[in-house]
């Protein structure tokens, strides 16, 4: 039995793509590629260790602040939903399981933030460019909320960028299953940190307009700077 008016959320060491976490579970850093696997078939997907709780009204929310995209990527990075229990897919020391390359790949998620891609419960779906307003080399928060009606809404810098719900009623977010919050760094995520203690934007933040922002503020634990990750190569 979980409790889940009590869990602070936070990666879980296993299963995890080839990712580096710190902070305890708060910070998310990309590894150097391997040398001869190809891009699209190197996980690079993290999942939160508990599932998510549902906040009442709202529904299933989670926010990280990120501190370093490399710019011109085709596949910048993709956050969502899974309600793939990510137990199932650790595998053992004999029957190791592998992960998928893309987080859109992993049965019942629904993972937006793709370059002009959602992907829901396995369809890809064309959707606008979410980053396309991102200024370069600054830090930006990005959350997801999977909502008490079953769609799903990004939000960067707490305002509203994308909406999505479907018109099948069998084909929405089931919030009565248990959700983990997954994180796929795709092509375009070196460093970034989950804001625990975050809570869904309130209607005004989702609608206002845009302005300059302070940087948000870094958790306790949490390296600061965009300097690249320890092995990664640096951009160029």
């Amino acid at each position: 039995f979980i409790d889940q008016s009590t869990m602070t959320i936070k990666f879980r060491e296993e299963p995890c793509g080839e990712l580096e976490l710190k902070a305890g579970g708060l910070q998310v850093l990309r590894k150097a590629h391997k040398p001869g696997v190809p891009h699209k078939d190197e996980p690079k997907m993290a999942f939160s260790a508990d599932p998510l709780r549902s906040l009442a009204g709202r529904g299933c929310w989670f926010e990280m602040r990120v501190d370093a995209l490399a710019g011109g990527e085709m596949c910048p990075m993709g956050l969502g939903f899974t309600a793939t229990d990510p137990g199932t897919l650790k595998g053992t020391e004999e029957e190791p399981t592998k992960l998928p390359g893309s987080a859109a790949d992993l049965p019942k998620s629904y993972v937006c933030g793709y370059l002009r891609s959602m992907y829901w419960n396995g369809e890809q779906i064309e959707v606008d460019n979410v980053f396309g307003k991102l200024k370069p080399a600054k830090t930006f928060t990005i959350g997801a909320l999977a909502t008490v009606t079953g769609g799903l809404e990004l939000f960067i810098n707490r305002r509203l960028v994308l909406s999505y719900s479907p018109e099948d009623l069998l084909n929405r977010i089931d919030l009565e299953q248990p959700l983990w919050a997954v994180l796929d760094c795709a092509g375009g995520l070196k460093k970034g940190c989950l804001i625990p203690d975050s809570v869904p934007p309130t209607p005004e933040e989702a609608n206002a307009p845009e302005d300059d922002e302070a940087t948000p503020d870094q958790p306790e634990g949490a390296e600061e700077g965009e300097e690249a990750a320890e092995g990664e190569p640096s951009e160029g």
